[in-house]
């Protein structure tokens, strides 16, 4: 039991090094001469993918705006947590400014995604990465993983566990973001 206790601690923090780890970065001027990559300072690479509702969406579609983008399964605690407060932080800005966009890991097709997101009412749209080719793409390795991209394609934060979106601190850092684009 202490050997497992041991193990299981290694192994927790030997996920949050594989981890990107939260840091600002001021966007550069010109985005077109940047690199792709899931990097901070980086073109955030474009994605399409399913939609809950059927239809097809790719990042590039939110270009000009403020994009969150939430890698999160339905068979995570801490990624069911977090989702009611990024749904209040979603109604509290408008779409020209902010969009949300939750991109489910989840590859059972038995996965009670749509009864999940109709229970909690959430509005905002959800994105089905039924390959975890986007998984992939974005590195993400912890989940919840949010990955913020600003108004020209950049990605500013990666942003590793549940968050509290309703907390002040984070309604000032989107605040920032909108007002400095």
């Amino acid at each position: 039991t202490k050997w497992v206790a041991l193990f299981s601690l290694f192994f927790f923090f030997s996920l949050l090094s594989t981890g990107c780890p939260q840091k600002e970065n001021n966007t550069p001027e010109n985005a077109e001469t940047e690199q792709e990559g899931v990097g901070v300072g980086t073109l955030a690479p474009d994605f399409r993918l399913r939609t809950l509702k059927g239809e097809s969406a790719a990042l590039s579609d939110y270009r000009g705006k403020i994009v969150l983008i939430n890698f999160w399964a339905t068979w995570c605690g801490p990624c069911k947590a977090e989702m009611p407060s990024m749904e209040a932080l979603y109604r509290g800005y408008p779409r020209e400014d902010f969009e949300i966009l939750a991109v489910s890991i989840d590859i059972d097709p038995a996965a009670p995604i749509q009864q999940f997101i109709e229970d909690f009412g959430f509005t905002f749209p959800v994105l089905l990465d039924e390959t975890f080719q986007v998984n992939d793409q974005y590195q993400v390795r912890v989940v919840p993983t949010s990955v913020v991209v600003d108004r020209k394609g950049i990605v500013t934060h990666r942003l590793l566990g549940a968050k509290d979106w309703n907390d002040p601190d984070a309604k000032r850092f989107l605040e920032k973001l909108i007002a400095a684009s």
